[in-house]
């Protein structure tokens, strides 16, 4: 039996690899991968192993899964690098308008975003009343807001 005939009747099966395996772009590529692996199997098929759809089957698809994990280490990166760097330099302008604020501010600051303490734990380390912790916090938060409003422009 010729290979073209083979690769006719197959086409079938081709095509319901490639749905299987969510294939939506790049068909060609992909339906050339399975041909391929379908003309080896076609030349290392052994009747004694058993059918040959099966064997066909299992071939072609490997080779597609094979092929879109190829393809996907192609895949050029996203601007993941650019948006980290951006996030770098925000972080170190926040450090920057930090240290713009007095020092008792600066301390509730990092107790409760860096730490994680409660206003009622930093009020007990600080020696202030719970209500003047959040006082200054707000405070802190508004100086910070202007400072980076007033950096910005």
């Amino acid at each position: 039996m010729q290979f073209e005939l083979i690769a006719e009747a197959y086409q079938p099966m081709i095509s319901s690899i490639l749905r299987k395996t969510s294939i939506y772009r790049d068909h060609e590529l992909f339906r050339q991968a399975a041909l391929i692996a379908l003309w080896k199997a076609w030349g290392n098929y052994e009747e004694s192993k058993g059918s040959f759809a099966g064997y066909a089957y299992r071939s072609m698809y490997g080779a597609v899964l094979d092929e879109l994990k190829k393809s996907s280490k192609d895949v050029p990166m996203q601007d993941d690098f650019f948006a980290n760097a951006s996030i770098d330099v925000q972080t170190h302008k926040f450090q920057e308008l930090i240290i713009e604020l007095p020092p008792l501010l600066q301390e509730i600051l990092l107790l409760s975003y860096y730490e994680g303490y409660t206003a009622e734990e930093i009020s007990e380390r600080i020696g202030l009343s719970v209500p003047g912790v959040k006082k200054r916090k707000k405070s802190a938060l508004i100086k910070l807001r202007e400072f980076y409003k007033s950096d910005s422009e």
